[in-house]
Formats: C-alpha cells, structure tokens, sequence
C-alpha cells in the first residue's frame, strides 16, 4: 500500500466520526485505521497511546471548538441578542442540525466514563460559564443566569439524543429556537 498523508486535522474528524457512532468500546483499531486511511502503524506512529491517545485528541478538538468558536462568541463585545444567534449557529453547525450525535456522549459511557469523565467535565463547565456570561449580561440574576445556562446545555444534549433516537432533527431545532425564547425573555 501506498504512503497516504493525511492532515491531523482530518484524522481527527474521521476519528471523532467513529466515536460518535460507535462510542469508545464499540470502535476497533481496524475500524479507525479504515476511516482514517491510515494503517494501524501509522495511527500509532501518531498516537503512541493508542486508542486513548485518539479519544483524547477528539476531545482536545472539541474542547478547542468550544473555546475558540462557542465561548469566544459568547463572552464577545457585540449585543447579547446578536451572541446568542452566533452561538445557535454554531451549535446547528456542529451537530448537523441535530443529525450527529454528541461525541462527548459517546465517549462518557462504558470503559470510557472514567477515561475520560474529566476533560468531559472541563468542556461542559466552559460550556455552561459561557452561556452564564450571556444570560447575565441579558438581565438575568445570577442564579437564574446559571440555571438558564446548565438547562441550555441539558436541553441540547437531550434533544440530539431524542432527534437521533426518533430520526427526527426537527427536535433540535425546536430545542434551539426554544433557548433563543427563554434568553430573550428578559428583553
């Protein structure tokens, strides 16, 4: 077989493919070498730490995603009202509308729970800061703000399981339209 390079960055994403569908037990070291279209060798040539090493390089990913896009937006200068709408695009954006499911779901289960529960944990808590940094700054109280914050990230986690489970997306986005609502409900 033919040397193939392929970016890190694609490997990252076909890996983090895998785990969303298969979860962390379920994804063989052929299952991710075929995804990658690398071999086993090479994948770990570039995770020594083998199938872990690649679960946590998608989870720096997606804490990176978090911080650079999610937060960013969220703890930005411009008006609340326009925050909140980038946010929710971006939200729609890495979940497909609500076709994929979560990877941090997937990655929370099984053997994985204790891999991994605490960089899991570290992306959940920026996530919640973030939307509690916007709530407050459209009037809500503090512990509104962190009430609305914590069910904003509940909410989108439980309705990409339900639009999954159901083959329905339209859940997500019903999801989302209902957190624009209860944001803009202190206007």
């Amino acid at each position: 077989m033919a040397n193939v390079k392929v970016e890190q960055d694609v490997v990252i994403d076909r890996l983090m493919s895998v785990f969303q569908s298969v979860g962390y037990d379920g994804a063989s070291l052929s299952e991710l070498a075929t995804a990658t279209g690398l071999q086993k060798a090479s994948l770990y040539h570039r995770f020594p730490g083998g199938k872990q090493a690649m679960a946590n390089a998608v989870l720096d990913h997606v804490a990176g995603l978090i911080d650079n896009q999610l937060a960013n937006v969220l703890q930005s200068s411009a008006p609340a009202p326009v925050r909140l709408s980038s946010a929710l695009t971006i939200i729609r954006q890495i979940y497909d509308g609500g076709r994929l499911a979560c990877v941090l779901r997937a990655l929370s289960h099984g053997t994985a729970t204790g891999l991994f529960r605490e960089p899991i944990a570290g992306i959940f808590r920026t996530w919640v800061a973030a939307f509690d940094h916007l709530a407050r700054d459209f009037g809500f109280d503090t512990r509104t703000a962190q009430r609305l914050a914590e069910s904003t990230l509940i909410r989108v986690q439980g309705s990409l399981i339900l639009a999954q489970t159901l083959q329905n997306p339209g859940i997500f986005d019903q999801v989302l339209l209902d957190i624009e609502t209860d944001f803009r409900s202190q206007q």
